[in-house]
C-alpha cells in the first residue's frame, strides 16, 4: 500500500463518526511573491480542543505556479507519522501525533491561529502584470484514494461536512522589474604596448536567483582587440561550476552554470542591482602618442561601441539570457564604449608642489580675509632645469597678488633668475575664470654662463623629501569665500592670463620644453573663525554685570561657559578673579575697557591664547 493510504487507514481507524463543532477552522495564508523566487505559505488552524492529527489537501493552478514541499510545522512538526505528496495541481499532507507505541497521547494543543503546516510554491512563470491566483482546499479532488481536509479530535473526524471552516488564501504574482544587462563604459591608453582595460557586464534582477547566464558582446576590431573574457566578481562569490568563453574578431560569449557538478547543492547568483557577473577585456589597436602643447595639437581619442548584441555570435548564434528557476529570461540590454586614451611622451621625472600656508601652523585653512603664501615647490633627481612656466587656475574667491612674488630664501635665491614674468587674472567676469602665469628663466643675458636649477636629493625614496622651494606668492581669502568649502588653486593648460597668447605648463630641460611631467594641486579650506565680545561671559552678547556673576561661578562653583575667550577680560590667557575685578572696574569705576574684541562688538581674538580652549559657542564670521 502508498504510504499516504496507510496514513489515511490509520486515521479512519480512529474515526467512528463524525461530529459538528463550532468555531474551528482551518486557513492558507495570503502572500504575494515577486519574480520566480520560491516562496511559503503557512496553514494554521483554530481548535476548541487538542487535535490528534490531520490531513491537508490543497490545489492551486499548476500552470502559474507549483508546490515545492508541504511540511508540518509547530507542535505538528514532531508527529509521529508525516506524510507529504506533492501532486498535478496540488499537495497533501497526513498527520498522525501519536502513531507509535507506547501510544502516548501527544496531541496539538487547542487555540486560535496555530501554525500546523507550511506550503512551499514557486511560480513557474514571469507574469507581465499582477495576477492573483487562489491557494483552495480542495476536498475529494486530490490523490488516490481522494482525500479530504479534517482534524480529529478525540478519535472522531471533523470536515467541512462537521462545521470545520476552510479559508482559502491568494497568491499574487507580482510583476517583477525585468532584468537587464548593462556594459559598463572602459578605456586604455593606446600607447602601442597592449595596454589594456576593462569593460564590466553588470546585472539588474529581481527576479530570482540566477543559475545561470550568456553574454554575447561585439565590438569595433578596427580600434580594439578583445583581449580575454573573465567571470565576474558575483559569479565568483556563487562559485560557478561550469564558464564557456569564446573569442571572435568582432566580439565574444561568455556561457556560465553556477551548479554544473554533483551534489548540485542549487547554488545561484542572489538578486540585486549592478551584479558584476563579466568582465570584457580589450587592448587598443593604434599607437595614439602626442606631445601636449604641440602646435599640430592633440590627436582625439578613438572610441569603440561595445554591445550586448543577440543572434550575432556564435554557432548557432546566441542570446543574452540569464536562467531563473529553469526558465531562460531575456534582460534589457544597454551597451558601453570602449576608448582608446593618446598617451603623452615618456614622463620626466619632475615634479611640481603648490602649497598654500598661512599663519601659526593652519597649513591649508584659513579665515575670511586671512592672508598667507602659495608657495612653489619642484624636484627632479637627474635633470638640470633651466626655466618653468607656471600656468595656474584658481577660485575666484580667492585673490593672488600679482606684484608679490619672491624668491628670498629660494633655490632661485640662491642659483640666480634673469628673466621672471608674472600675470595674474584676477576677474571672474572675464569668461576665462581666474588664471596666474609664471615666467622663470634662469640664464637670460649675457655672458650666458648656462646657470641651471641643480638635482634634487632625496634620502626617503620620496622626491617630496627633497624638493626644493622655487618662490611664493601672497593669496588672501575673499570676504565672500563660502565657509567649509575647499577653493581650488589647479594646475591647468591652454590659458592667456591678461594677454592673448595661450600658455601651458612646462619645463625647459636641455633647451626641450617638457610638458609631461607630476604636478600637484592644491586648496584653501575656508574654515569659520570664532568671534565674541570680550566680557561677555554668559554667551549673550551683553557685556552686564550678569558676566561677572558668571565668572564667579565658574572659577568657584564650576559653573559651565561657552566660551573661556570672552570670560577672559583682561586678556592675559588665564581666567581667574582678576577677570571679575577688571570687568567691574570698567562697568562700574571708569577703568580700562577689556581688550579688543568688545565688548561692544563681536569680532575674533586678536591675541593666541593657547592656554585657553577654544570657544564652543554659534559665533561665527561665517
Amino acid at each position: 500500500m502508498r504510504p499516504l493510504v496507510l496514513v489515511l487507514t490509520t486515521v479512519m481507524l480512529l474515526l467512528i463518526s463524525g461530529i459538528s463543532t463550532a468555531q474551528q477552522s482551518l486557513t492558507i495564508g495570503s502572500t504575494d511573491i515577486l519574480g520566480l523566487s520560491e516562496i511559503t505559505v503557512t496553514v494554521t488552524m483554530d481548535a476548541t480542543t487538542d487535535v490528534q492529527g490531520f490531513v491537508l489537501a490543497i490545489g492551486y493552478d499548476d500552470s502559474l505556479v507549483t508546490a515545492t514541499g508541504l511540511a508540518p510545522t509547530g507542535e505538528a512538526s514532531s508527529a509521529e507519522l508525516q506524510v507529504p505528496e506533492i501532486l498535478t495541481g496540488g499537495a497533501t499532507l497526513g498527520v498522525v501525533m501519536d502513531a507509535n507505541p507506547p501510544y502516548g497521547g501527544s496531541t496539538i494543543s487547542a487555540g486560535s491561529g496555530i501554525e500546523i503546516a507550511i506550503l512551499s510554491i514557486t511560480p513557474k512563470v514571469v507574469v507581465t502584470s499582477d495576477t492573483t491566483t487562489m491557494l483552495t482546499f480542495a476536498d475529494g479532488t486530490l490523490n488516490s484514494p481522494a482525500l479530504s481536509n479534517m482534524i480529529v479530535q478525540g478519535g472522531l473526524s471533523v470536515g467541512a461536512g462537521e462545521g470545520l471552516g476552510l479559508i482559502n488564501g491568494t497568491l499574487t504574482l507580482v510583476e517583477p522589474p525585468p532584468a537587464s544587462m548593462t556594459m559598463e563604459d572602459g578605456s586604455a591608453a593606446a600607447d602601442g604596448l597592449g595596454t589594456t582595460g576593462d569593460c564590466r557586464v553588470l546585472l539588474d534582477n529581481s527576479i530570482g536567483g540566477v543559475q545561470g547566464f550568456v553574454t554575447a558582446v561585439t565590438h569595433d576590431p578596427a580600434i580594439v582587440t578583445l583581449e580575454s573574457i573573465s567571470t565576474g566578481s558575483e559569479t565568483d562569490a556563487a562559485n560557478a561550476e561550469f564558464e564557456m568563453p569564446n573569442l571572435y574578431p568582432n566580439g565574444g560569449t561568455l556561457g556560465v552554470v553556477i551548479d554544473f557538478m554533483t551534489p548540485f547543492d542549487g547554488q545561484t547568483i542572489p538578486m540585486g542591482t549592478g551584479l558584476h557577473i563579466a568582465t570584457y577585456t580589450y587592448s587598443c589597436n593604434n599607437s595614439n602618442i602626442y606631445v601636449l602643447g604641440d602646435p599640430g595639437g592633440e590627436p582625439a581619442a578613438e572610441t569603440s561601441a561595445i554591445d550586448l548584441a543577440d543572434d550575432t555570435l556564435g554557432e548557432p548564434r546566441l542570446d543574452n539570457v540569464v536562467v531563473v528557476a529553469g526558465l531562460s529570461v531575456s534582460p534589457l540590454l544597454a551597451g558601453g564604449t570602449f576608448t582608446c586614451e593618446p598617451v603623452g611622451v615618456p614622463a620626466e621625472d619632475t615634479t611640481l608642489w603648490m602649497e598654500t600656508e598661512f599663519d601659526e601652523g593652519s597649513g591649508n585653512y584659513a579665515y575670511h580675509g586671512q592672508t598667507g603664501d602659495l608657495c612653489f615647490f619642484y624636484a627632479d633627481e637627474d635633470d638640470y632645469i633651466q626655466g618653468f612656466t607656471f600656468t595656474v587656475c584658481y577660485d575666484c574667491h580667492l585673490t593672488i597678488h600679482e606684484d608679490s612674488w619672491e624668491f628670498n630664501g629660494s633655490i632661485l635665491d640662491q642659483v640666480g633668475v634673469e628673466y621672471t614674468a608674472v600675470q595674474v587674472d584676477d576677474d571672474p567676469d572675464d569668461g576665462d575664470g581666474c588664471e596666474l602665469i609664471v615666467a622663470l628663466l634662469l640664464d637670460a643675458l649675457p655672458p650666458f654662463e648656462g646657470q641651471t636649477l641643480p638635482q634634487t636629493i632625496s634620502t626617503s625614496g620620496n622626491s617630496a623629501d627633497g624638493r626644493l622651494l622655487v618662490g611664493k606668492m601672497r593669496v588672501t581669502v575673499d570676504m565672500d569665500a563660502e565657509c567649509n568649502e575647499d577653493q581650488l588653486i589647479e594646475w591647468c593648460n591652454d590659458i592667456n592670463g591678461n594677454g592673448n597668447v595661450t600658455l601651458y605648463n612646462n619645463v625647459v630641460i636641455d633647451f626641450q620644453s617638457i610638458q609631461t611631467f607630476e604636478r600637484n594641486d592644491s586648496l584653501v579650506h575656508v574654515v569659520p573663525e570664532e568671534i565674541f565680545q570680550r566680557g561677555d561671559c554668559n554667551s549673550d552678547d551683553t557685556v552686564d554685570l550678569a558676566d561677572t556673576a558668571t565668572m564667579l561661578g565658574n572659577q568657584f562653583n564650576g559653573h559651565p561657559i561657552l566660551c573661556p575667550d570672552a570670560c577672559d577680560s583682561n586678556d592675559d590667557g588665564h581666567l581667574n578673579m582678576a577677570d571679575a575685578v577688571h570687568l567691574l572696574n570698567w562697568l562700574f569705576k571708569f577703568g580700562d575697557i577689556p581688550p579688543a574684541p568688545g565688548p561692544l562688538e563681536d569680532g575674533p581674538d586678536a591675541t593666541q591664547d593657547d592656554t585657553l580652549p577654544v570657544c564652543d559657542s554659534d559665533d561665527t564670521n561665517c
